[in-house]
């Protein structure tokens, strides 16, 4: 693997996290049912098929780009997810404009930027229970495979791997947000379902950046 990422990989890899979030639709709301209104497989996946239209646009800015899928998806009506994500994409847009190509360092800038766009929308804190659990695990990665100089290539499956960590420490927390939070106890014993998709569209770009 290069040590860049150009537009049509970043294309290419939201491209996969629509088919990931489509696979992963019914064990999401699986997920979502215990704890939630068990649809969060359904509208997270609808909401991120917005994005088709998207992929048709000619113009080779990543930036521009992702403040697009940014306002798209915060306009989904994908409840509480998709401002959230639109929040955080735009954001991680703007650190990235006019750029047709990013790096390493880049990354973590967007990664940076992504999570604090979620902290800032969602009101959210690291061990609520939450996608941040997922993100931010991720983020700290990314910083760490920066500070030692890793390639590119370890820096992307290093993040994957503390990503899925993230998600899987969800299990044992009490949601402290949204709904599930007045569960208390027994949201406890359950993955949250939002930073199991979290953790699926890592997996999905990650997946796709490494083998193209």
């Amino acid at each position: 693997m290069q040590d860049k990422i150009s537009f049509s990989q970043v294309l290419g890899s939201l491209k996969a996290v629509l088919g990931k979030l489509e696979e992963k639709r019914k064990e999401l709301d699986r997920l979502d049912s215990p704890i939630g209104d068990g649809d969060h497989g359904r509208t997270i996946s609808n909401a991120f098929q917005k994005l088709t239209p998207l992929f048709e646009s000619s113009e080779e800015d990543i930036g521009v780009l992702l403040k697009k899928v940014g306002r798209t998806l915060a306009l989904s009506a994908g409840a509480a997810a998709g401002p959230l994500y639109g929040t955080a994409f735009m954001e991680a847009g703007k650190v990235v404009e006019g750029k047709k190509e990013i790096d390493l360092g880049d990354m973590v800038k967007m990664a940076q930027a992504f999570e604090e766009g979620i902290k800032r929308r969602g009101k959210a804190e690291v061990g609520e229970k939450t996608m941040l659990d997922t993100v931010h695990p991720a983020v700290e990665s990314l910083k760490k495979s920066l500070s030692e100089n890793l390639s590119l290539e370890d820096a992307l499956k290093n993040m994957k791997e503390e990503a899925k960590r993230g998600m899987e420490s969800t299990k044992d927390l009490i949601s402290q947000r949204g709904r599930s939070s007045r569960l208390g106890e027994r949201t406890r014993g359950h993955i949250d379902p939002g930073a199991a998709s979290c953790y699926y569209i890592i997996e999905a770009m990650v997946d796709f950046l490494l083998s193209s």
